[in-house]
């Protein structure tokens, strides 16, 4: 074993000095920083974590292996370094367009690894989630974007591992270290790196996985690397942000971890699916009060995709959501947070007012009802307001700008959530813009207009609402309705 080489050289001889903290670890190596803010390299062997003290729980040993600097052995390895290479020429050969992904861009010539480009302005995922034990837990959550923001990156995340699988390829090592994120609190773009594991989905896939990611039948050796272990991983990153708990490491596999009188080690149990998540509904043996309250964070059709992976799927890996009705359901949610006039955090607009702070006032938004439209059906006038509504949007009246995509129309798997409209909120009204060519028409006050330019309108009050129509006026699309809902109303 060794420490990590101050420097590599890659195949064309450039040389890239190495910072030592990690970015993190997957299954198969490390990712390190170098002094380029524009290049990360990937150094693949054998980890050996430093035994954990006595003391250590399940958590706090789980999030050292996925943050410190392991022990890494890098001898050079031909055989390992030819298989290296060839994987990467497969890689580059997938059919991988406009994904956000991190390519590789060149092979290592002393080291088995490679340099692949790194995002400016980007950190990992495991931002969004505190150190175990981390006092002010709450203002950590709401600092680092509350609620809003981990709902709209996890379902973007959800997005492009969606249409990964469309094509159809497996990612094999969803963690909190290979998912990438703006690191604004203003943005919500993600990106995936670590690429080499990228595959199409086959029987003889390998099994790869990230400690505390994989799907139990991977961790024992069942089967192999599948998009449904992939969605099982997400969910274990997704509970994990949204609720700042892991979800399988409760009081019954934290107490039973170390210096359990010979048992088998509880942890090492649960990660091969044999002990009930912490909020499994059949059994309670191993759940906690830690982390985030989950009625405060968890809607009801979030939490029950995280019930049909840990409960039935955790053996039956059919059972699982796949990753578009993630990434429908967790967008869904996404649209219904509001934020908080008071502390500033973002809280599920059915709450009725914010939960995580004393004042708990009522949030200032407009809603957009978005419904189906047909002219031969709903034949009332073009601003008639038909029952069957497919979304729910909010839009928050603090923020400046809104980009909308998915609400106007459905998202194929293997589609790219587009922009289509941005609102801006202004003192006294909105202003719209179609974005992209789409074809909108407004209709205020019985009268219709095609959107064009930016169009300035009121506030869309009770009585005065503004009706947006989602394509052209003779055929079936979506409409929407926006109405003003003031704080206290």
């Amino acid at each position: 074993m060794s420490d990590f080489p101050s420097a590599v050289v890659d195949d064309d001889g450039n040389v890239h000095h190495l910072l030592k903290q990690p970015l993190g670890r997957g299954g198969q190596g490390v990712v390190l920083r170098t002094r380029s803010p524009h290049i990360a390299v990937k150094l693949i062997g054998a980890i050996a974590d430093s035994p954990p003290a006595p003391e250590t729980r399940s958590a706090q040993k789980l999030w050292n292996q996925l943050t410190k600097a392991p022990s890494i052995a890098l001898a050079s390895d031909a055989p390992k370094h030819a298989a290296l290479r060839r994987r990467l020429e497969d890689v580059r050969a997938l059919p991988l367009p406009r994904l956000h992904l991190a390519q590789p861009l060149s092979m290592l010539r002393d080291h088995v690894g490679y340099t692949m480009r790194l995002l400016t302005g980007m950190v990992p995922m495991r931002s969004l989630i505190a150190e175990p034990g981390a006092s002010k837990l709450g203002e950590f959550y709401r600092s680092s974007g509350g609620l809003g923001r981990r709902l709209e990156l996890l379902a973007n995340t959800a997005g492009l591992l969606a249409r990964l699988h469309a094509v159809p390829l497996v990612y094999a090592d969803v963690s909190l270290n290979n998912v990438f994120i703006s690191e604004t609190a203003d943005a919500s773009e993600v990106w995936l790196i670590d690429l080499d594991n990228l595959d199409y989905l086959s029987a003889n896939a390998p099994g790869i996985f990230t400690p505390g990611f994989g799907s139990p039948e991977v961790v024992t050796g069942r089967a192999g690397v599948s998009t449904l272990s992939d969605s099982y991983s997400f969910a274990v990153l997704a509970f994990w942000v949204l609720t700042q708990q892991h979800p399988f490491l409760g009081d019954y596999v934290e107490q039973g971890s170390w210096d359990d009188d010979g048992d088998e080690d509880r942890e090492q149990l649960a990660f091969r699916g044999e002990v009930p998540w912490v909020e499994d509904t059949r059994d309670g043996s191993n759940r906690t009060s830690k982390g985030i309250a989950r009625h405060l964070v968890l809607s009801k059709p979030v939490r029950e995709l995280f019930q049909r992976t840990f409960e039935a799927g955790r053996t039956d890996r059919t059972a699982r959501p796949s990753m578009s009705e993630w990434a429908d359901v967790l967008r869904r949610a996404a649209d219904r947070v509001v934020s908080c006039k008071g502390c500033g955090s973002t809280f599920d607009v059915t709450a009725g007012s914010c939960q995580f702070c004393t004042a708990s006032p009522r949030a200032s938004f407009i809603h957009m009802q978005v419904n189906r439209w047909d002219p031969e059906i709903d034949d009332a006038g073009a601003s008639a307001v038909s029952t069957r509504a497919v979304w729910h949007k909010m839009l928050d009246v603090r923020k400046d700008s809104l980009v909308l995509r998915h609400v106007v129309e459905p998202v194929l798997a293997d589609a790219e959530d587009a922009p289509v409209l941005r609102v801006r909120v202004l003192k006294s009204g909105i202003a719209l813009e179609a974005l992209s060519n789409n074809e909108v028409h407004v209709v205020l006050g019985g009268r219709t207009q095609r959107l064009a330019a930016e169009l300035k309108l009121p506030l869309p009050k009770a009585g005065s609402e503004a009706f947006l129509h989602f394509g052209p006026l003779d055929r079936p699309h979506r409409m929407a309705v926006l109405r003003l809902y003031s704080e206290g109303a």
